[in-house]
């Protein structure tokens, strides 16, 4: 092995499968809760927001998969 597959395998981050998962799970759940409380009457502000974390949360997950952190 040369310096240069070296320095390519170390470059490359470590990523945890499970924060793509978890990304992808938690976008799809905030999402069909969003869609759910954009069409009732209700005014639930509790659960509008709940379902906007869920997807920032997701959001975060994916960020994190993508960056290698």
């Amino acid at each position: 092995m040369n310096n240069e597959e070296l320095s390519s395998q170390e470059e490359q981050p470590k990523r945890n499968i499970w924060n793509l998962v978890l990304g992808i799970v938690f976008i799809g759940y905030g999402s069909f809760r969003l869609y759910q409380k954009m069409q009732t009457s209700d005014p639930d502000s509790f659960g509008l927001i709940l379902a906007i974390g869920f997807i920032a949360f997701g959001i975060y997950d994916l960020w994190k998969y993508y960056k290698g952190v």
